[in-house]
């Protein structure tokens, strides 16, 4: 969306976690290669970061 544009990574990936949440959905499992798949808030029970030597979001 257009709010979205220009926002960090990673509170625009917590925001849309939140947004699942509220939705009545569980997050058990998190995966991702780079640090803001993993963190912020509306976390999941269990998160693996993957490595990506290609690839990373400061």
């Amino acid at each position: 969306a257009k709010e979205d544009q220009g926002k960090p990574a990673i509170l625009y990936k917590s925001e849309r976690r939140l947004e699942m949440e509220k939705e009545g959905y569980r997050i058990h499992g998190s995966s991702g290669d780079q640090w803001s798949d993993l963190l912020g808030f509306a976390i999941a029970t269990r998160s693996f970061k993957l490595p990506n030597p290609m690839y990373y979001i400061p």
